[in-house]
């Protein structure tokens, strides 16, 4: 019987599913989409999944390794494996935990995985006080409802997309999405240019769905969202220690 492996991972609200094997797999009522996925056998011999080490690699320009390379700030992705070996009819979890970063391989993009297990044991503060706000946007903890907004690609030069449609200037940092890629915008050139953070294939013509972006500073909370109720950074904390005078590690 053949081998099936499914991949979940779950950032904020958007959650891709995708199997290794050579076809779509349909598990649960889900659709899990057919991808290059290289792991071999990274995943230890264990009964727990949140005990087990795992890593693979993923095709370079791909949604989810687009997603390794730029995990967000906040929170890490959840990752969840399924493993079958009789054929697809049942599946058992072989991997639960988080995605830590991805790092270029040759055409591929390694994934770096923690397991729950290990994330347990680390010690200090769940969170880091930052004069920037540390959470995700759009997050429950941020409180903004973003809504997406359609438009339609008129030119690709290098990193720079140009659309037919102008929009305000309120999308550095955000997100584009193309199909299932997800595209991460590095800044906005003007009203109808966007710059990625990596090169994209996208031809003329193609209808496309841009999220705004926060640069997670006070004045973009206030300005861009009206949402400054919900910041989360500490923009008074001071830089340097006032008691030695030495700098603050923040």
């Amino acid at each position: 019987m053949a081998v099936i492996e499914l991949y979940e991972v779950s950032s904020d609200f958007d959650v891709l599913r995708f199997t290794s094997h050579q076809f779509d797999v349909l598990y649960k009522g889900l659709n899990w989409q057919s991808h290059v996925i290289e792991r071999g056998g990274s995943i230890e011999q264990s009964d727990d999944p949140l005990r087990s080490d795992a890593a693979f690699e993923v095709a370079a320009g791909s949604p989810l390794a687009n997603l390794a390379l730029n995990p967000p700030l906040s929170t890490a992705p959840k990752v969840s494996i399924l493993r079958s070996e009789d054929g697809g009819k049942t599946f058992f979890t072989v991997f639960a935990g988080r995605l830590m970063a991805g790092v270029w391989n040759d055409g591929f993009v390694a994934v770096e995985l923690e397991a729950v297990h290990t994330e347990l044991q680390v010690t200090g503060l769940k969170e880091t006080v930052t004069p920037q706000c540390r959470f995700a946007l759009g997050s429950r903890k941020c409180g903004v409802a973003e809504k997406p907004k359609a438009v339609t690609v008129k030119a690709v030069d290098g990193l720079v997309v140009t659309l037919t449609t102008a929009l305000p200037m309120s999308y550095a940092f955000g997100k584009l999405r193309h199909n299932e890629g997800l595209h991460f915008i590095d800044r906005q050139v003007n009203a109808t240019q966007l710059k990625l953070l990596h090169p994209a294939s996208i031809p003329a013509g193609t209808k496309v769905t841009v999220f705004r972006g926060c640069d997670r500073s006070l004045e973009c909370c206030h300005q861009r969202f009206n949402n400054a109720v919900n910041f989360g950074g500490s923009v008074n904390l001071p830089k340097k220690n006032p008691y030695v005078g030495d700098p603050i590690d923040r």
